[in-house]
């Protein structure tokens, strides 16, 4: 028997997280990039122990339908792309359509969103790549984004991370290079339950 095998699909999305999810910062980025393109004109971001325990980005932007909700998480699931030629007038950040899929893959995922002029927004929920739950919920239009436990089932990758200061650190620089480069929207960076910044 050779020994050459395919990869369970577990370890293969863990492995394509690690390319895209490297610390804290970079699931804060990657949420800052969807709430852009969703348009959004308020960017509401907090953190608890600079992003090792949660972190979460909230915005106005344009919501998802439960279809889109359900389908965002999976892997190369994207808006931007429907064709080869997309790829040579990207004018998105999301449109690997790999963020929402990393991260879920690294992390116990929470997102609720609504749809401006639907009834009801809905609540979908998954740790690493179990089943997703998925239910409607009250709540305002645009999206919410919880991540908690990052890494907590590749504990290698979070020895990686630094403590809380570094990685807050981090965070706020990406935080502070979006609010200048978007001056028409509306930043606001919360630390252990206390506003820090807004831009």
């Amino acid at each position: 028997m050779g020994r050459i095998r395919l990869l369970p699909e577990h370890v293969i999305s863990q492995i394509a997280a690690g390319e895209v999810i490297q610390r804290p910062a970079s699931v804060v980025k990657e949420l800052i990039e969807n709430s852009l393109d969703a348009k959004a004109t308020k960017i509401e971001i907090a953190l608890v122990d600079g992003g090792l325990k949660s972190l979460s980005v909230r915005d106005n932007g344009c919501g998802m339908s439960p279809e889109d909700l359900r389908l965002c998480v999976e892997r190369h699931a994207t808006s931007k792309i429907l064709d080869r030629e997309d790829l040579f007038r990207i004018s998105t950040f999301g449109f690997r359509g790999e963020a929402l899929a990393s991260i879920r893959a690294v992390s116990k995922l929470t997102i609720t969103t609504r749809e401006e002029g639907a009834e009801t927004g809905y609540l979908l929920h998954v740790e690493g790549m179990n089943p997703i739950h998925l239910e409607p919920v009250g709540t305002i239009r645009g999206t919410h984004v919880e991540v908690q436990d990052l890494f907590f089932n590749t504990p290698v990758r979070r020895k990686f991370l630094k403590g809380a200061n570094v990685e807050f650190k981090y965070i706020l620089e990406w935080v502070v290079r979006f609010g200048f480069a978007h001056p028409q929207k509306r930043f606001s960076l919360d630390r252990d339950g206390e506003r820090f910044l807004t831009l």
